[in-house]
């Protein structure tokens, strides 16, 4: 969905107005935004738990609570602002949510199955 012009300029009303000169000057302006969509096919109503994995190395989580369904309970649209590149996302990390599919879970999509990572860790011990 395309942001219009008049988008920003609320934006920069806000800014202008809430914040003092020095405020404004340490505000970073995000270089990047990435703009997710989840999924969800089945009835059960889950959090999403979203890990972000940045070119410096460094991971960040997000966690929205199972409310987030209550407006629309097939998909839901986050987009995350980022000042540093993101390198790599995935969702429910620690697979604490009932998800059946994790195949869809990563982005840039992990092509290994976990059968295959578990014949891997074998042969390393």
């Amino acid at each position: 969905k395309g942001k219009k012009a008049e988008d920003y300029s609320v934006l920069n009303d806000y800014i202008e107005n809430n914040f003092s000169t020095e405020e404004k000057a340490t505000l970073k302006a995000p270089k990047y935004f990435y703009e997710l969509k989840f999924e969800k096919p089945g009835d059960l109503v889950m959090p999403i738990i979203v890990e972000f994995e940045y070119e410096d190395g460094t991971k960040e989580r997000k966690q929205y609570p199972a409310q987030i369904w209550r407006l629309n309970d097939k998909e839901v649209t986050k987009v995350f602002p980022s000042s540093k590149a993101i390198t790599k996302i995935t969702i429910d990390p620690d697979e604490q949510t009932a998800d059946v599919d994790t195949s869809n879970n990563s982005w840039p999509k992990n092509t290994e199955s976990k059968f295959e990572q578990f014949k891997k860790s074998q042969i390393k011990s």
